[in-house]
């Protein structure tokens, strides 16, 4: 019996020895000098789902996972992601947010206001944080709620007005108007037709509209457009389905009224290579960045942002595409050119 208890008491110290070896092996310099246990770093899982395949989500994706990645890290976690895209279709949205609650991941980033609406009811059933990005009005798409919050990419509408002001180097007004193209039953290009009208000169900005799945109303909307001589540029919103057809918009634009083709102004950076003159617009890769910030907010600190994240006027970038501008014989202000964050 003495034996035995001889050795209890041995592997008793050899284990001892252990833990106390373990512990100090996971001291980190951002900690307090004393040992920290293995179970103090977690593992995370975050669901990603996209609204559908755009240069916008492409873009903001990488800078969610990326910012996250990096801020869990410096905390001594580990994070990874599943990444699922919907291609705009709302029951693939619904079927793939149902997926994450079964797996319970600890959130869900969503990007696109559709595929937010439809994560929504699942994640606040599975009791799962909803992080939104790269959606422009998130309080009338009621998405801020207690279980979800995010980071808009609602322009402060004054800096376009600047921009087509300084594009045209005139004031808008009667004479010097600028045609809003956009999808009408797009809620956030709906909003964002509002907004601006609110800050430009009254009568200025004038609605071009095409319906859901109209496309091929646009040539008739450049017609439209060319046979008004108070236009004098194009102004695109945040508006996947018109952003998406860009070369169809460059096209018409150029074959419409070859004597008085506009410039075209857009909200949406990366579509500005593809036939656009000028944007200055969020960065949809520091988009997802600010959302992976608030999510790390929530996961890690247990804080619920008051607010979510809009961009100001000194986070955007200008975009000139000088190629574009030359190609319809318009000129570009130089003092734009010399701020440019970039040319194309």
């Amino acid at each position: 019996m003495k034996k035995i208890i001889s050795i209890l008491v041995a592997l008793l110290m050899i284990v001892a020895g252990a833990v106390v070896l373990t512990g100090c092996g996971t001291e980190t310099e951002t900690l307090p000098p004393t040992i920290v246990e293995d179970n103090d770093a977690r593992a995370f899982h975050v669901g990603i789902l996209s609204g559908g395949p755009i240069p916008a989500f492409a873009l903001g994706r990488p800078g969610f996972e990326t910012r996250l990645t990096e801020l869990m890290q410096e905390a001594g976690h580990t994070v990874r992601f599943t990444y699922q895209n919907s291609n705009f279709d709302s029951a693939t949205a619904v079927s793939i947010a149902t997926t994450f609650a079964a797996q319970r991941v600890d959130l869900i980033f969503s990007m696109g206001t559709g595929a937010s609406q439809q994560a929504l009811p699942v994640a606040t059933s599975a009791e799962i944080p909803l992080v939104f990005g790269i959606i422009t009005d998130p309080v009338g798409a009621g998405l801020v709620t207690e279980m979800s919050t995010g980071s808009s990419s609602a322009l402060p509408m004054e800096t376009q007005v600047d921009l087509l002001e300084e594009l045209l180097g005139t004031s808008l007004d009667a004479n010097n108007r600028v045609a809003f193209l956009y999808t009408t039953d797009e809620d956030n290009s709906a909003a964002s037709l509002g907004r601006l009208q609110a800050v430009a000169p009254e009568g200025t900005i004038v609605p071009f509209g095409i319906p859901a799945n109209g496309l091929e109303h646009l040539t008739q909307q450049f017609i439209n457009i060319a046979a008004d001589s108070t236009i004098r540029a194009i102004y695109i919103p945040q508006d996947n389905q018109i952003t998406e057809q860009m070369q169809m918009v460059q096209n018409l634009n150029r074959a419409q009224n070859p004597g008085r083709r506009l410039p075209i102004v857009v909200a949406d950076l990366p579509i500005v290579e593809g036939g656009a003159v000028a944007s200055h617009s969020v960065s949809f890769s520091d988009n997802g960045a600010r959302a992976a910030e608030l999510a790390f907010e929530i996961l890690i600190n247990g804080t619920w942002p008051q607010t979510f994240y809009l961009p100001s006027a000194d986070t955007m970038p200008l975009y000139i595409n000088l190629t574009e501008a030359e190609a319809i014989d318009f000129e570009v202000p130089d003092p734009l050119v010399q701020r440019a964050d970039q040319t194309f």
